[in-house]
């Protein structure tokens, strides 16, 4: 069968570059190669005609002048590599391993403006086409694309940006068609194309990937390769275990949802939040950039369900859920607590949760909620046993009181003094084995005696005996009247803060066995509310005013929330000298004679209406004495409280 002549052209073409038909190479071995080719030669001609051929068969079969190229404009010529063909629409460009291919309208003139076949995009492998999928024209070049359409213009893309555009389907994706030809990073060493739909970022490090819709909008929006994030190292993807997506960058990641929008996360925070998994977590999605923290040096990103904040001495820590709620109410990191230095733990009984901060904590259960400790009160509560201890988990956070501070916890108090610098544990729960008793010893076999001091009528003898017990190192117990306090209101604070405890003596100090229920617990609440006010705490420790009680005063006394404390020995020290009778003596006679483990000995503060005396105060020193050189220690009644 009878060749065509371009046909013959490319076979002794091809016989001359030293191949075969169906590129199999003829001659000898590729080690010999080099040496042969140097003894042979194509001629220009047979190049030229080659070229040619193929370009003038290509322009017939596009319709030759009757097609958009029109006429031939001037002959043929060479260019690095081929040869070309201009037309009045366009020009033809061939090369031996392209082919002949046309270009034309705006892709000619931005191909020629990168250069034509001498650029980096070489010569073309199509004509221009239709882009599938979109309204464009493209043309595919040995190094390269250029995209074109109406709207966009005309735009190269190349290299492994390209690579991973025509991975996601090229102009029919997402991306849509290049509004720019691939470009320099500005502040950043890559390259980038932005899309109609996107950008595709690349570099060495990092490889090409794409960002695209309200995560890019953030990305740029921060300076986009420039900024801290840095070039992507993915592209958009979903979030593993929630409904949103993210890209991560160098520096950081970008998190989307269309519940929260598009935030970052960076740094020391995104490596705890990865830590926790991410918006898989309990925390989700970020609900905000990493940001500087109002009034305090430190950096945080709010998410669905906490935060996370770091500070340069505290490194990255979660607060979430009521702890949190609890933190920001209080300032969050520009408020006293200062940054978390924990994230929030599951509190050792299993029960509760908490957070420690710079100097402070906030503890949570089921049943008590959210509360803060901090400074002197949470060192006592620590001591202690936190949450495990006698006194639970906090129900208040810290509060004022007269003279000083003060936190409740489900069974009990601590209280602080300004004055003394103390802190005390006040216990409010009361022992089964307490109620419906009137304690008078506290049951124990340890030599261990309570000093109690009732007051009721005056403080005649009251710092003569709390430099008795400063001096000796003796701690008492005082029951105190409302009436009391309301008559010399300092009093309490100058007890408490020698260290003493304060219990309830009632309001008015009353017969309780005349009076009602209703009128009892108004005694008893009224003493509580007014011993509170002077900065004391009687509870649970109530002592009945002339030890007159019975079974339902008693109970209405346990009612409100107090143990009866009585007496196993009263001094009579109130009854003054019996006109000269009485002295010191008579009341350490009393107290010794019925020393013994637990003793409970009631001693008052006021002095005598018809003489003047203290008896109490007077004997003090010697029954302090004597009881140690018999062996015993001194306790509070909290002792009785287990």
């Amino acid at each position: 069968m009878r060749q065509s002549r371009p046909a013959v052209l490319g076979m002794a073409l091809a016989l001359a570059l030293g191949t075969g038909l169906g590129s199999t190479p003829l001659g000898p071995p590729a080690a010999a190669a080099p040496s042969v080719a140097a003894q042979r030669s194509v001629p220009a001609s047979m190049v030229e005609q080659a070229g040619d051929d193929a370009i003038d068969e290509h322009y017939e079969q596009l319709g030759g002048s009757a097609s958009f190229l029109g006429a031939p404009v001037g002959s043929a010529y060479d260019i690095a590599g081929g040869r070309a063909q201009d037309y009045t629409g366009g020009t033809i460009y061939w090369s031996a391993g392209t082919g002949a291919h046309e270009v034309h309208g705006a892709i000619r003139g931005h191909y020629l403006a990168l250069g034509g076949p001498a650029g980096f995009l070489g010569f073309p492998v199509t004509d221009e086409t239709a882009t599938p999928g979109v309204a464009g024209r493209y043309n595919d070049f040995a190094g390269g694309s250029l995209y074109w359409s109406a709207g966009t213009g005309a735009h190269e893309v190349h290299g492994a940006i390209r690579g991973r555009y025509l991975s996601f389907g090229g102009p029919a994706s997402f991306l849509g068609l290049p509004l720019t030809d691939e470009t320099t990073t500005p502040g950043a060493a890559g390259r980038y194309n932005d899309f109609a739909g996107g950008s595709i970022y690349w570099s060495a490090g990092t490889g090409a990937h794409e960002v695209h819709g309200a995560i890019r909008g953030r990305y740029l929006s921060f300076g986009g390769p420039a900024s801290f994030l840095g070039l992507p190292l993915t592209d958009e993807t979903a979030t593993p275990g929630a409904a949103g997506r993210y890209n991560d960058f160098a520096g950081g990641s970008i998190y989307w949802s269309a519940g929260t929008g598009a935030h970052e996360v960076h740094g020391a925070i995104r490596g705890r939040y990865l830590s926790f998994g991410g918006p898989a977590s309990f925390l989700g999605l970020p609900l905000t950039d990493e940001t500087t923290t109002p009034g305090a040096a430190g950096r945080y990103n709010d998410f669905a369900g906490g935060s996370l904040y770091w500070s340069a001495g505290t490194w990255a820590h979660e607060v979430h859920g009521a702890i949190r709620a609890r933190y920001l109410e209080l300032g969050g990191p520009a408020g006293f607590l200062g940054f978390p230095v924990t994230d929030e733990t599951g509190t050792p009984d299993g029960v509760g949760r908490y957070n420690h901060f710079n100097g402070s904590s906030i503890y949570w259960s089921p049943g008590t909620g959210a509360h803060e400790v901090y400074g002197a009160i949470r060192v006592q509560w620590a001591a202690l046993g936190w949450e495990r201890s006698r006194l639970g988990y906090p129900t208040t956070g810290e509060y004022g009181i007269t003279g000083g501070r003060r936190n409740d916890f489900q069974h009990g108090s601590i209280l602080w003094h300004a004055a003394s610098g103390r802190a005390e544990v006040i216990y409010t729960s009361i022992p089964s084995a307490l109620l419906g008793v009137d304690l008078e010893r506290i049951p124990t076999t340890q030599k261990v005696v309570a000093l109690t001091f009732d007051a009721g009528a005056n403080d005649a003898g009251l710092r003569s005996i709390l430099s008795t017990l400063a001096s000796n190192g003796v701690p008492g117990t005082f029951f105190l009247t409302g009436d009391w306090v309301n008559q010399f209101p300092s009093d309490p604070a100058l007890i408490y803060n020698s260290g003493h405890r304060i219990g309830n003596h009632s309001m008015t100090h009353p017969d309780f066995t005349t009076l009602t229920d209703t009128q009892i617990a108004a005694e008893i609440s009224g003493a509580q509310r007014t011993i509170e006010a002077a900065g004391g705490e009687p509870l649970p420790l109530f002592r009945f005013p002339f030890g007159a009680r019975n079974t339902r005063t008693i109970a209405d006394v346990n009612a409100a929330g107090y143990a009866a404390i009585r007496w196993t020995v009263d001094t009579l020290g109130w009854q003054g000298t019996m006109n000269g009778t009485r002295g010191a003596a008579f009341i350490v006679q009393r107290v010794m004679a019925s020393a013994q483990p637990g003793q409970i000995v009631l001693m008052h503060l006021g002095s005598n209406p018809d003489d003047g005396s203290t008896l109490d105060a007077a004997a003090l020193p010697q029954v302090i004495s004597q009881l140690r050189a018999a062996g015993y220690g001194f306790v509070t009644l909290d002792a009785a409280l287990g």
